[in-house]
């Protein structure tokens, strides 16, 4: 009996801190820590693209809920060139592409850059991480479509959760003429796994039931893989070989089953820092892609 009952005992340790693993992924999965204009002041980073010495307008992308997604909308130095909508990744915000803004308004007649669900300064809390994202985006571009006069394509560019994100956007909008994905990841339970083995913390079976519950509250995990394959427009995917996030492997997988994918793998880069071992290369990739979208501009007489 007393056997017996050490074992009820440790099996009800090992079920409580099972749950409370769960828990704890789940809660950082859906309310990550922000890096919102607070977090940009403490750490005297720019708040907005006038840090960077650039005019903007904001607006707010309204969704059903009360949802409220901040944008900025800035003009680029290319009349012709596509409109580029920036998507940041996981933990990350539209502050991300404020270092680099002015490369890419060099390639764009105009650039905005959104706060994800749960990101950045977005309302409320509680990230998207599925179907909402997506929708977000393809809403975006329908709002962005609509207050265009010039007729420019639209390029995604997105990293990590913005990678996915775009990749699963354009395969349900005609609206998308390219997509430039950094680090993009197969379904959700990736990086999540990852992201938990890193700690050296159990994936099985914290991951599974952490998907169960995220599945049971709206967020179903999606293949990138399977969006790229209904894709008929260009898709660059740029991967680090020593990514422990992001498998290199799948990043392939998803640009090989893209009908016009690319796939540049970045030795040494990490889920980060791929422009920064290899920024020529890469950004030739890029400017071939938006140049493959751009009219050329006609001569004048």
């Amino acid at each position: 009996m007393r056997t017996m009952g050490l074992v009820i005992l440790f099996l009800a340790a090992g079920i409580v801190i099972l749950l409370a693993l769960v828990m704890a992924t789940m809660r950082e999965s859906i309310h990550p820590r922000r890096r919102a204009t607070g977090w940009a002041l403490g750490v005297g980073w720019p708040v907005d693209p006038a840090g960077v010495d650039c005019e903007f307008d904001e607006w707010i992308l309204d969704r059903p809920g009360g949802v409220k997604l901040p944008v900025w909308d800035v003009t680029g130095h290319r009349s012709n060139g596509p409109v580029l909508i920036l998507v940041h990744g996981f933990g990350r915000s539209r502050l991300t592409w404020l270092p680099h803004l002015e490369e890419w308004r060099d390639r764009a007649s105009r650039v905005v850059m959104v706060d994800l669900r749960g990101h950045g300064d977005a309302e409320p809390d509680g990230v998207g991480l599925g179907d909402a994202d997506v929708e977000d985006v393809v809403a975006l571009v329908e709002r962005v479509s609509a207050t265009e006069s010039t007729g420019n394509r639209i390029v995604v560019v997105g990293r990590s959760l913005g990678a996915s994100t775009g990749i699963l956007a354009a395969s349900e909008t005609e609206g998308i003429h390219g997509v430039v994905a950094v680090a993009p990841y197969e379904t959700l339970a990736v990086p999540l796994a990852n992201r938990i083995r890193l700690r050296g913390l159990p994936v099985f079976p914290v991951v599974p039931i952490s998907i169960l519950f995220m599945r049971l509250r709206g967020r179903r995990p999606r293949s990138a893989r399977s969006a790229a394959a209904r894709l008929r427009i260009p898709l660059l995917v740029v991967q680090g070989d020593a990514d422990q996030i992001s498998p290199w492997e799948d990043a392939r997988a998803i640009a090989d089953a893209a009908s016009m994918g690319r796939f540049e793998l970045v030795h040494d880069a990490g889920h980060g820092d791929h422009w920064d071992r290899e920024p020529e290369r890469l950004d030739a990739a890029v400017d071939e892609l938006i140049d493959s979208l751009t009219p050329a501009e006609s001569s004048a007489g």
